[in-house]
């Protein structure tokens, strides 16, 4: 296999001893090819990467030292600290001085690294962040190179954390993560109507922050993002037949193939759906230490073939579930009992393997979510006569316990007052029964 190939099958290995056994049987006595992908591979941070998989065709050096630090000025920005870094770049805090004085996120191609390739790449994320103007999608501000020709841009600074862990520390209960994710489905919609795909959609990519104590997500990372009909960069990019591209799992059945040519906007919406079951049960679809044990062939079936359980079920067999419901504020039983119906329809809709039978839209889960919030019939629900009957009653309660305590008034003054009108008229008879009597007991006299 390629070093590509290698590098993408490693990255995804976390055990280092399952790992190193990998790499012995891939680069086999190639030791400059052993070399080089472990190289990669500590340039490699899980969650802050520039790029989730190297392009094809990068002979990029990758031991040249960072030469920006805290206190560097990089046109009128004066770095303050390192944020995050992947293989290919690096993002700083820093301070914007003119023609306004904010705090942003500067992202730099690392010295080394500025292929042609991984430039285009680059160029392609700053062009998608650009056309998109959305309160739930961060935002860039300015690019420009530095004095050593590297491209950077500048980019809304969010001072977040990923959504789940948000949840969890805050202790959210189901009501409220769902409240928290509808708009990250709005932002989703947003790209998509710009042309963008995500393709990377996980919670570290989807960062909460407050502001003036109200939580706010933030869609980031546009890095491995998909022009639909529009070219992002004039530069040279391609996707090279046989990379995957996306993170194993929140990953679609169609990234899980080696030719990704027809993906399209409702593999975005699949990854909204494991991140929603993940918000409702604490982990992913698929066991995490499965996927990371089975060989890359195994991996990709199981993401393509095999359907996951519903949340109702994942939570009834979880050795967590007190745990899991106790950051739900609620009780481990009626976790299970909420989640069971409608918000199992509502997540394996979006889990469709069949992706005409997922949400067309993203607009479209985020609204069957507000009409679950809403106690109104979902789409993802077959819509049966008691079903919405049910949702009928439980919307209009008040009305309906008042007009039944009218009914049953009513019901029980006919009653009584038929009663009443039977007794007389039995009453009636036997007076005209005893009068008859009487009169026949005269006439034999």
């Amino acid at each position: 296999p390629s070093k590509d190939r290698i590098f993408n099958i490693a990255a995804e290995i976390q055990d280092p001893a399952q790992r190193a056994a990998y790499l012995d049987d891939a680069c086999g006595n190639d030791a400059s090819l052993r070399e080089e992908v472990e190289e990669l591979l500590r340039h490699d941070q899980e969650g802050a990467s520039f790029l989730e998989s190297p392009p094809p065709g990068v002979d990029a050096t990758v031991d040249q030292p960072l030469t920006e630090k805290p206190g560097t000025g990089i046109g009128p920005y004066k770095l303050l600290q390192k944020i995050g870094e992947g293989g290919f770049g690096v993002v700083y805090m820093a301070e914007q001085k003119e023609p306004v004085k904010r705090r942003v996120a500067l992202k730099i191609i690392k010295p080394g690294m500025d292929s042609r390739q991984v430039i285009a790449r680059f160029e392609a994320e700053r062009q998608a962040l650009a056309m998109m103007d959305h309160p739930n999608i961060s935002k860039v501000f300015d690019a420009g190179t530095t004095d050593s020709g590297r491209p950077y841009f500048a980019m809304e600074l969010v001072k977040g954390v990923p959504i789940t862990k948000f949840c969890n520390e805050k202790h959210l209960a189901p009501r409220e993560r769902l409240e928290l994710f509808v708009p990250v489905c709005q932002a989703l919609q947003h790209a998509h109507q710009k042309g963008i795909i995500h393709r990377d959609i996980k919670p570290s990519n989807v960062l909460v922050a407050e502001y003036d104590d109200r939580a706010v997500p933030k869609v980031i990372d546009f890095g491995v993002a998909k022009a639909i009909e529009q070219q992002l960069t004039e530069k040279t990019m391609f996707t090279q037949l046989g990379q995957v591209i996306g993170t194993v799992d929140y990953m679609s059945p169609e990234q899980a193939k080696f030719n990704q040519l027809d993906i399209d906007t409702r593999s975005d919406i699949y990854s909204l759906g494991v991140l929603l079951y993940e918000l409702l049960t604490g982990e992913p679809p698929f066991d995490r230490q499965r996927l990371r044990s089975a060989a890359f062939d195994e991996l990709l079936r199981i993401i393509r073939e095999e359907a996951p359980p519903k949340p109702s079920l994942r939570l009834a067999s979880s050795e967590s579930l007190p745990s899991i419901a106790a950051d739900r504020q609620t009780e481990p039983k009626k976790l299970g009992t909420l989640v069971r119906g409608e918000l199992d329809w509502i997540v394996m809709k979006a889990l469709d393997k069949d992706r005409s039978r997922r949400y067309e839209t993203a607009n479209g889960l985020a609204t069957d979510i507000e009409r679950y919030l809403k106690d109104e019939p979902v789409v993802a629900c077959p819509p049966t006569t008691a079903y919405r009957f049910r949702k009928f009653a439980r919307r209009n309660k008040i009305a309906i316990t008042t007009t039944s305590v009218v009914a049953v008034a009513l019901l029980v003054g006919i009653v009584g007052t038929s009663w009443q009108a039977i007794r007389a008229t039995q009453a009636e008879r036997v007076a005209q029964d005893d009068r008859a009597r009487a009169l026949n007991a005269e006439q034999l006299a």
